[in-house]
């Protein structure tokens, strides 16, 4: 009993570490990028499911320009005219801040001088400026005034937008902070609400921006690989698709439709929406439609404010070394849950697949479901890279259950050969082919009374000990089977009598060398074998029950001749045979 425990768990742990070296592979492989879009395309599923419940943000209104807001002013761009009257319209109302996410690096008259004094004028009204890719400069007086910020935006690289720029360094070293980062921070500093280095920080990698902290992205954060981490930028925690934010035409604001309801103390955000324009991008919450980039900086604008005011947390990552737990837990998991299963009495007959299939799915989805709900609370952690890894190491071990089923079919589970079974469709089909073949047939001397005499679990180690002796025997293309009880018979391909005498020696020898003490024999002190070979020339037919016949007739004239001996039959075979010359 204890001998068939320690077996069956060296068989788990075996299984155990097959599956957590395939799991090394998966993380191996997760490093190198090669689950990078599943996990991405995971994180935007999360993003779709959070945004089910539309909410209005009453913080940030959008001034879209559309396609027909640019032929009713006629141009593109817009006049310094227009832009000065646009900016004063929404001033009348008392926003909390103005963001132009519009370039206005040139003078486009008329109305040059007009713009100048307007944004001189009123202190709130944030300029645009491109800081990366070349670069695009503020209007001169927004910079002179230091109001201007970035708009740049960093871009995956299947075209969507999740990680949003507080800050870029310009090529010059100089950090510039983007448009949301400003009008945000320029708005909580109204309630005394400032950005902060988290105590003990010293790299700058965590602020505290009112109610929450904010960490800094690293380029191995999550589901990313060697992404790029320049500047300062954070996850972007998408709550609601773009139709949150409140908007008005420039037509709208230009015919004075704006009221105080709609203004007053709300940052707003000036910003393309035509498609003419190309300020276009794909966000998680979007599958298959464009957002305009006034959107994108109004999703991090809402979210800066929503955590430093409301406390709703940035979406953060965990150490690496805690995700690779993460992955081993669910497979160990996985383990667990299938192996009683996997190692159930009655898979042996009849497998219980769709018992594997229903735990495998209810892991995955709890799996989906743990990692959905941390995403809820703030924290991505990889769910592509252990679910692949449950899969496959759940597979692995049905694969490798199914293989050891299969060998249960085919061999003999106390001696470890092959089986009678297994013995009868080989022989079978080796005299299909007409080719020569030799056949020994042997059993344990007296070994009734070695049972007798010692017990049946000596018995049971005597006949195991004589099936490895007779592997050892045989060369690698010899098949070695039990025949039943002490039983044994050898298939020899393609081999003559001669060869087949000289394995009988080997046997013999082997044999010898267990040196088995039987008190109870006649033959010898020890265990003995006596035996039969029969050899097939090629090209002869014959039934494989007369072959054998012939094996196990050589085997009764070895008994009646005193055992312990291997003899060969008296091959031609008789009248009764129903061998016949092979045509040619």
């Amino acid at each position: 009993m204890f001998s068939k425990f320690k077996h069956h768990i060296a068989q788990r742990r075996k299984i155990a570490a097959v599956g957590f070296s395939l799991a090394g592979l998966m993380v191996a492989g997760s490093m190198r990028g090669w689950l990078e879009p599943l996990e991405l395309g995971l994180l935007d599923q999360f993003f779709v499911l959070q945004s089910r419940s539309p909410t209005v943000n009453k913080r940030v209104l959008v001034v879209a320009i559309d396609e027909r807001d640019i032929a009713n002013v006629g141009q593109w761009p817009i006049s310094d005219k227009t832009l000065s009257q646009l900016v004063r319209n929404i001033h009348e109302h008392e926003p909390a801040s103005i963001g132009l996410d519009l370039y206005r690096n040139f003078l486009i008259e008329p109305g040059s001088e007009e713009l100048i004094e307007t944004f001189e004028s009123i202190p709130n009204v944030i300029g645009a400026e491109r800081v990366l890719e070349g670069g695009v400069a503020s209007h001169k007086t927004l910079a002179e005034l230091d109001r201007a910020a970035s708009i740049d935006l960093v871009v995956d690289d299947d075209g969507r937008v999740r990680r949003g720029l507080l800050s870029v360094i310009s090529p010059e070293g100089e950090v510039r902070r983007g448009l949301a980062a400003t009008l945000a921070l320029n708005y909580l500093s109204e309630q005394d609400i400032h950005l902060e280095t988290v105590d003990g920080d010293t790299g700058g990698g965590a602020l505290r921006l009112g109610k929450s902290t904010i960490t800094r992205f690293e380029r191995n954060d999550g589901g990313y690989v060697n992404a790029d981490s320049g500047g300062y930028q954070v996850l972007m925690n998408y709550r609601d698709r773009y139709t949150q934010f409140e908007s008005v035409s420039l037509t709208a604001v230009l015919n004075g439709e704006l009221t105080d309801e709609m203004v007053h103390g709300r940052i707003v955000l000036v910003g393309s929406t035509a498609i003419s324009l190309n300020d276009l991008f794909y966000t998680p919450t979007e599958r298959d439609s464009l957002v305009a980039g006034v959107y994108v900086h109004a999703h991090l604008l809402s979210q800066l404010l929503g955590a430093a005011l409301d406390g709703q947390p940035f979406l953060r990552t965990v150490p690496t070394y805690l995700e690779w737990l993460w992955v081993v837990c669910w497979i160990a998991i996985s383990i667990v849950a299938s192996r009683s299963g996997l190692y159930s009495a009655s898979i042996k007959t009849h497998p219980p697949t769709w018992q594997l299939i229903v735990r495998l799915a209810s892991l995955g989805i709890g799996l989906y479901g743990s990692g959905y709900c941390l995403f809820l609370a703030g924290w991505w952690l990889p769910t592509v890279l252990p679910l692949v890894s449950m899969f496959s190491t759940v597979g692995l071990g049905i694969a490798y259950r199914n293989q050891q089923l299969q060998n249960l079919a085919a061999y003999d589970e106390l001696t470890q050969v092959a089986n009678r079974r297994y013995f009868d469709q080989y022989l079978e089909q080796l005299l299909r082919t007409n080719k020569r073949l030799s056949l020994i047939l042997c059993d344990v001397d007296s070994f009734k009374a070695f049972n007798d005499l010692y017990g049946h679990p000596a018995g049971d180690r005597c006949l195991h000990q004589v099936a490895q002796a007779l592997k050892l025997a045989v060369r690698d293309a010899d098949l070695v089977a039990r025949y039943g009880g002490e039983e044994f018979v050898v298939v020899l391909p393609d081999t003559d009598e001669k060869i087949a005498a000289s394995v009988a020696v080997r046997i013999q020898v082997q044999i010898r060398k267990l040196a088995i003490a039987h008190e109870g024999s006649a033959a010898s002190p020890f265990v003995t074998l006596s035996g039969g070979y029969v050899s097939l020339p090629k090209g002869k037919l014959i039934m494989p029950q007369v072959l054998v016949g012939y094996a196990d007739k050589a085997l009764y004239e070895a008994k009646l001749s005193g055992r312990n001996r291997l003899l060969p039959s008296d091959w031609p075979a008789s009248n009764d045979s129903v061998e016949y010359e092979v045509a040619a």
